[in-house]
């Protein structure tokens, strides 16, 4: 299993700055990988956690880190693709792979806040019918020279696209949710399947659902990546839920270390810790404690 971390572009850390310095500090302690959260508006719960304080822009935060590391892999934990124009966005990821020298993990959504989607004029019942057009834009744009797409919302012809991205065919496809339709879109369009605060119960038996679509879809589901976004805090109170039922990495390190075996035995590759504070000391501890005195039990 690999050990990716969740950057706090969503917790109202003022300054975009440390957020850089903490995608360095995650690369320095050994971490795999790095992600970072969007909304574009404070809508329902972001409004709730956020108040005034400022939730920085994905892509740009992953921008800085990419141009400050070298070896961690850069995440999105998840874009809302309904939200984007595929040319602009497939243009953005694309260049950000190549300056990072083929790093970037694309997942991907739809989102619930049906506020943010009134603001932004994006109809809210076509969200999901919206993704997976936008999906199969993205790759006619990465993978052709000059893209031919016709959908019910994005049309391309006649044109060329660059740049490609440095990743071949394109960066891999993580495709968020837990519902019936997000398994169907990992199956069809995806490369890995990247949700969030599932149970190791519940994770199994998602990753199993998906393995059987893929395969009736006539995809071999071991070349899909699964991987998992949980909050990490060290507490000196023990889980209240039964093991299979956890769906936070909480309590001592002996106690985040067990869960983390049962994710590993859930079939999770990859986990993603986050600590849902704004205070960038709070964040760089609990990862060296992560890494330093749990991680090596495994």
């Amino acid at each position: 299993m690999k050990i990716g971390y969740g950057i706090p572009n969503n917790q109202g850390v003022e300054d975009p700055n440390d957020l850089v310095a903490l995608g360095v500090a995650a690369e320095a302690l050994g971490l795999n990988s790095v992600w970072v959260r969007e909304h574009l508006f404070h809508s329902t719960y972001v409004a709730e956690r956020l108040g005034d304080k400022p939730y920085h822009d994905a892509l740009t935060v992953l921008t800085a880190i990419a141009c400050a590391t070298k070896t961690v892999r850069l995440g999105t934990s998840v874009l809302v693709l309904p939200w984007h124009d595929p040319a602009r966005l497939g243009k953005m990821v694309a260049t950000l792979d190549q300056l990072s020298g083929g790093r970037v993990d694309l997942g991907v959504g739809v989102a619930v806040t049906k506020d943010e989607f009134e603001n932004l004029g994006v109809d809210f019942t076509t969200r999901g019918k919206r993704t997976d057009e936008i999906l199969g834009a993205l790759q006619a744009l990465w993978t052709q020279d000059t893209p031919e797409f016709s959908g019910a919302f994005y049309r391309y012809s006649g044109l060329k696209f660059s740049p490609k991205p440095l990743q071949k065919p394109y960066p891999p496809l993580l495709i968020g949710g837990s519902s019936a339709a997000a398994h169907a879109r990992v199956a069809r369009f995806g490369d890995g399947w990247h949700t969030l605060r599932q149970s190791p119960r519940q994770f199994a038996a998602g990753r199993e659902k998906i393995s059987a679509l893929a395969e009736a879809a006539g995809r071999n589901p071991s070349s899909l990546h699964y991987s998992l976004a949980l909050p990490l805090k060290f507490t000196t109170k023990a889980p209240s839920a039964p093991l299979q039922d956890r769906t936070a990495l909480t309590g001592t390190e002996d106690d985040i270390a067990d869960t983390i075996r049962a994710y590993d035995a859930a079939g999770v590759d990859e986990l993603v810790v986050g600590v849902s504070s704004a205070d960038v000391g709070e964040n760089t501890d609990a990862l060296s404690r992560l890494m330093q005195q749990v991680w090596p039990k495994l």
